[in-house]
């Protein structure tokens, strides 16, 4: 248990002291080697093996895709159809910042860059219409977090490479979560509207302007059904749908929008390399943390102490949450699921949980930590796009929270939710 308290506390050092996680995690595994007298010439190899890997390529790839399709301007575009079906209703821009974030996350799979694309449209308009600033960059905050729960999500990705589950299913099971996360939203909007009279757009779309805004986004729409579709039919892999979504990005951003020129194609390339870059070295830290975890036999003993704390697969589940939300507090989300998930998955088989159920769990617990602080990287881009104080969004994003840890509670203890796509 020696070494267990030598990597953690390493680790929790470490990061006290405002060493970036990704560096924590390897500068603590090559203290713990040395504590050990395990050489750390055997890290090289490690970071190889964890980075290694053809599914990787799907990462990257999406992360372009996603960039491209924003740059390409199909965010606008969504906003638009959403605006026409439901923005004139009471509180109207509200559900439309919550149904677009939906529409967008089903592109990007990333919950920052939903929060980039559709908050720096929403935010705006909806401060002029008269709407709460904390109150909207805290809703466009929350609703760019479903970018990591409704497919494809770059945070099911890496779940599934670490546990082995399959990454369609793993996509599936997001999907009703998701909705459920978007209404429960849409709830805390409908009250907040009628509490301060916040009403809808005063022009009314006619259908003709429905009909010419649902076909200029159709082009956008059309991206998840192809990606997910092919994946679900059997046609791509998850790898090549990824590949596949990035052609089909670009054809519609230059030859149908053209609104993608050389220079805004250099800064998709560029903004995918610091992306993917980041992400990476957090995977090849991690992979030698997790190692550690597994070959020094941590992981085995973490897991004997929490069976004798309960044998109650819904007490675990309880406590799976409270452990992953207040990780996402403090650490990103590649870095929650390297450390805790080889400690939490054999905890999960012996009380007989469903892998694929508990990872709608977990992305969900760290999609609500995108907007709790002090990490909270959501909050932190709509705070600057509404240019309102840091702990005024914070205050309006209780009332989100609450509902949020609704939809939570609700995905949690009825499996079937996540579970019922699935073949």
């Amino acid at each position: 248990m020696n070494t267990a308290v030598v990597l953690f506390g390493s680790l929790a050092l470490l990061v006290v002291i405002n060493i970036p996680i990704a560096i924590s995690l390897g500068l603590s595994s090559a203290i713990t080697m040395l504590y050990i007298g395990m050489p750390v010439t055997a890290i090289p190899s490690i970071l190889q093996a964890t980075v290694q890997k053809f599914s990787l390529l799907t990462i990257p790839l999406f992360v372009l895709a996603g960039i491209v399709m924003d740059k390409g301007g199909i965010s606008k575009r969504l906003i638009n159809l959403a605006n026409s079906i439901i923005g004139s209703i009471p509180g109207g821009l509200g559900y439309v910042s919550v149904l677009t974030s939906m529409f967008f996350a089903a592109i990007s799979g990333s919950g920052t860059a939903t929060v980039a694309a559709i908050g720096t449209i929403m935010i705006p308009s909806m401060i002029r219409q008269g709407y709460d600033a904390a109150y909207t960059s805290a809703l466009s905050a929350i609703s760019g977090s479903l970018g990591t729960v409704i497919p494809p999500s770059i945070t099911f990705l890496i779940y599934g490479m670490i546990t082995g589950e399959s990454i369609s299913d793993l996509f599936l099971s997001g999907i009703i979560p998701g909705i459920i996360f978007g209404a429960c939203l849409c709830v805390s909007v409908f009250w907040e509207s009628r509490k301060y009279g916040w009403r809808g757009d005063d022009a009314r779309p006619s259908l003709k302007d429905f009909m010419v805004f649902f076909r200029e986004a159709l082009w956008g729409l059309m991206s998840p059904v192809i990606v997910l579709g092919g994946i679900y039919s059997g046609i791509f892999t998850p790898t090549e749908a990824a590949a596949v979504a990035v052609i089909y990005s670009f054809i519609v951003g230059i030859l149908i929008y053209k609104e993608i020129d050389f220079k805004k194609f250099v800064e998709a390339l560029s903004e995918t390399a610091i992306t993917t870059g980041i992400i990476l070295l957090i995977i090849m830290n991690a992979g030698v943390f997790a190692w550690l975890l597994t070959q020094q036999g941590i992981a085995a003993q973490l897991t004997e102490m929490a069976l004798a704390f309960t044998s109650n697969k819904y007490v675990m589940l309880f406590v799976i949450n409270i452990i992953f939300l207040i990780a996402g507090c403090v650490m990103d989300n590649t870095s929650a699921l390297y450390i805790l998930v080889p400690i939490i998955m054999p905890i999960a088989h012996a009380l007989g949980i469903n892998m694929v159920h508990l990872g709608t769990v977990i992305v969900l617990n760290l999609s609500i930590g995108q907007v709790t602080p002090p990490v909270g990287p959501n909050l932190y881009v709509a705070a600057d796009i509404g240019r309102v104080k840091f702990e005024n969004i914070c205050k309006r994003m209780v009332p989100l929270l609450i509902m949020s840890l609704v939809a939570l509670f609700i995905v949690s203890y009825v499996p079937w939710l996540s579970l019922a796509l699935i073949r």
